[in-house]
């Protein structure tokens, strides 16, 4: 009854080659106790590699993750920093400028999402035998991208940095006037009117440029029926410099469409010719840049210039510089004298003041509807044209620069380009190629500066800037007036302020200032307080006792009229 191997089968024995016997499967497994082990220890030893590639790949996510929140801490941080500490005229760059940091990592976004599909590493295969080719390339073409963006945002922030220095240099020459300005000032002006393009371009005079903002200030002033040291032109023209800012970082349809035109350009041009040809057509690409920017400033200083020229001369005519202004401050400190004698030698209370518009002058100077054809295609885009040819200019500049770092740059340094020549030669190439970005920087920031006077003035100024100025002044003045509230609770404060207000002289823009503070407390505008009213006031807004809102009221009705005027 035994089998070959001697197991006899009636009794429920079978031949076990591991254990090499016979056995009953019910009484033991047919496995060998070593290879048992073995293959345990195998299995636990996977499951420990398993385990630590597990929590490596963890930690690896885990890092990744607080990767991603410093950034975006960071991110968020810059932010908040910049709109901090940029003024509220400069914030809408700012906001632009992250804006365009969205569209960036869209951009990002959606060719991490091409590449990772299967298509570009067949089509890699098929075009060089090599699925990797492609996606290589778009990986290039995507660090390219992200450093354009880089040095534009970069050059935006400088451009908003500026911006803030222009409006306080603007805010600076609020006080000028056109009667002080210096006979030198006036025939550099007159000669600017026949310079060339050139000349205007390269031409910076801070003097200058004070009375054309002078000028400017002037008749925008009184074409819009404002007195020029009621409205502060300065912030007017620094609402409208932070939307031009905005705009510049804008990257619109158009910008666009001339890049991938440049793009396809460059394309064909590459077949043709070498690396050295290559690289010096891209120099001489970068300064048609700056050179862009040049005749931009000179066209915007040449529309400013031709604007205040007629202002100036119509001013020299009638014998005083200063007579295009609506009302000077002589003439208002004349005028409400001459009252005050004429009513107190009657006897009479002191007079009602004058409405706070001023008369209008002699000749009113009115607007040009003509004046947008001053600009390139101006007839049909007023300034629109002339500001998209100044957008193209930093966007270019950003893309000069990261071609020339990533390409022209390495091969100029590794002397694959110019071989022939020594490295201290092909240094001072890469300077020459480096200049075009600087010039760029220079000649926009200036220009933007000019833009921001020449397309908001005339017929192209924006109402809802005027009145936002407007109201920003009423405000300013109403808190004034709670400090001037809270300065007159003691009367030693009042009497030492006074004297210092009798010592010291008083400029047209600061009695204009002190005016509208009065008129907040003026509720009927007749332009003087009786004793009851100023008592009314000091007791409601103010913690002085009785007897010294007496001895202030003395103070200030120094004729003892029982009134007291501004």
């Amino acid at each position: 009854d035994a089998d070959a191997n001697g197991c006899i089968a009636s009794a429920g024995y079978t031949w076990c080659e591991p254990l090499n016997k016979c056995i009953r499967s019910w009484e033991s497994a047919c496995v060998d106790l070593e290879e048992e082990e073995t293959t345990k220890d195998e299995k636990e030893e996977d499951e420990e590699e398993e385990e630590e590639e597990r929590v490596l790949k963890l930690h690896i996510i885990v890092l990744t993750v607080s990767c991603l929140v410093g950034v975006s801490l960071a991110f968020e941080i810059t932010h908040e920093h910049l709109l901090e500490h940029t003024s509220e005229t400069m914030r809408p760059i700012i906001v632009g400028l992250f804006g365009e940091l969205t569209l960036l990592g869209f951009i990002g976004l959606t060719l991490f999402i091409l590449f990772k599909m299967s298509w570009p590493h067949e089509l890699s295969e098929y075009l060089y035998g090599d699925g990797e080719v492609i996606p290589e390339l778009g990986e290039s073409v995507h660090m390219v991208l992200f450093l354009v963006m880089v040095i534009f945002l970069a050059q935006a922030v400088y451009l908003a940095r500026l911006g803030d220095r222009v409006l306080n240099k603007w805010k600076d020459w609020e006080g000028l006037s056109v009667d002080r300005v210096s006979e030198r000032t006036i025939r550099k002006h007159k000669v600017l009117q026949s310079a060339s393009l050139l000349s205007l371009a390269n031409t910076s005079d801070e003097q200058v440029d004070s009375l054309i903002f002078s000028l400017t200030r002037d008749r925008f002033c009184v074409v819009r029926d404002l007195h020029p040291a009621d409205f502060e032109f300065a912030s007017y023209l620094g609402i409208a410099l932070g939307r031009t800012l905005e705009e510049l970082v804008e990257v619109p349809v158009k910008s666009w469409v001339c890049l991938e035109i440049v793009l396809l350009l460059a394309w064909q041009v590459d077949g043709l010719l070498g690396k050295r040809d290559k690289m010096v057509g891209w120099i001489l690409a970068g300064y048609a840049l700056p050179l862009m920017a040049g005749l931009v400033l000179a066209k915007l200083r040449r529309i400013l210039v031709q604007h205040t020229a007629p202002l100036l001369a119509d001013a020299e005519q009638r014998g005083q510089r200063g007579s295009l202004k609506a009302m000077t401050n002589r003439s208002i400190r004349r005028r409400h004298a001459q009252e005050e004698r004429s009513f107190k030698k009657k006897g009479a209370k002191s007079p009602p003041r004058s409405p706070k518009r001023p008369p209008e002058p002699r000749e009113k100077v009115l607007v040009h509807d003509t004046y947008h054809h001053a600009f390139w295609s101006g007839p049909h885009q007023k300034s629109k044209f002339t500001l998209d040819v100044l957008r193209f200019v930093p966007l270019g500049a950003a893309i000069y620069i990261a071609i020339l770092l990533l390409v022209h740059a390495p091969a100029l340094l590794k002397g694959e380009v110019l071989a022939t020549y020594s490295i201290y030669v092909r240094l001072i190439v890469l300077v020459v190629a480096l200049l075009p970005p600087v010039l760029c920087t220079i000649y926009v920031r200036e220009a933007v500066d000019d833009f921001a006077i020449a397309g908001h003035v005339e017929s192209l100024q924006n109402l809802r800037f005027v009145e936002h100025v407007i109201r920003r002044q009423r405000t300013v003045a109403a808190f004034e007036a709670l400090k001037v509230v809270t300065f007159l609770r003691k009367p030693d404060i009042v009497r030492a302020a006074m004297q210092l207000s009798d010592q010291a002289g008083k400029d047209e823009r600061e009695e204009r200032s002190w005016r509208s503070i009065f008129d907040v407390f003026d509720e009927n505008q007749d332009g003087i307080f009786d004793r009851s009213e100023l008592r009314v006031l000091l007791t409601k807004f103010s913690t002085a006792t009785e007897g010294k809102i007496t001895e202030i009221i003395e103070l200030l009705d120094d004729d003892k009229s029982g009134e007291i005027s501004f």
